[in-house]
């Protein structure tokens, strides 16, 4: 059975065929931020795996699932009713959006438990696939190459003139995808955006 690498090298050769025929700089696409946002895996590794090397495979079992749950509690963040802050869900809310007691998903995070019964409303409420807590590090990134970097060069290539070419909108278009956004928070980044467009452009 393959172990992902060589799938991962593949990917990643048509990635910088892509890459290469729009002209986009390699941290634009390679992005490490984002590349870690959505598989969970330090950009260290990352880096490695895309050079072609291997890296250490994190430990099976009730730990790494864990690990990677908490990583999803401290990036996936919600909005407080209260202050309207930016605040991590809790244990409780994290339990009730995916279906499971309060108890069960502290086993989860305590390590106690050696397999995940409630996967798919963990992936379901932090919008994320259910290979997310499966997938070993090279089955991870090529998962987020295959599902997102390559679609979006693709499309690069077949409207430059409408494709976002900054670096940072690029980041933001990558992060939501086809996700819709509240009213609220999409007014709020309109704003955000237009007042980034006027300082730029001096008006």
């Amino acid at each position: 059975m393959s172990d992902g690498y060589e799938q991962l090298a593949e990917t990643v050769r048509e990635v910088e065929e892509l890459r290469s025929e729009s002209g986009l700089d390699r941290a634009s696409v390679f992005n490490m931020q984002e590349l870690s946002f959505h598989t969970s895996l330090p950009e260290a590794d990352i880096r490695r795996l895309l050079d072609g090397e291997r890296v250490e495979s994190p430990r099976t079992g009730p730990a790494d699932l864990a690990r990677r749950i908490a990583f999803l509690r401290e990036t996936r963040l919600t909005v407080d009713k209260d202050t309207g802050g930016r605040r991590q869900y809790t244990t409780a809310e994290i339990a009730a959006g995916s279906g499971m007691t309060t108890q069960w998903h502290g086993k989860l995070l305590n390590r106690s438990t050696p397999n995940i019964w409630h996967g798919a409303g963990l992936a379901k409420f932090f919008d994320v696939p259910i290979e997310y807590f499966t997938h070993t590090p090279p089955e991870a990134v090529k998962r987020v190459l295959d599902s997102k970097v390559i679609p979006y060069l693709t499309s690069f290539l077949k409207n430059p003139s409408e494709a976002v070419k900054n670096r940072h909108a690029m980041q933001i278009q990558l992060r939501l995808g086809n996700k819709e956004l509240p009213p609220n928070l999409e007014k709020a980044l309109m704003a955000f955006v237009d007042a980034i467009t006027r300082e730029s452009s001096g008006f």
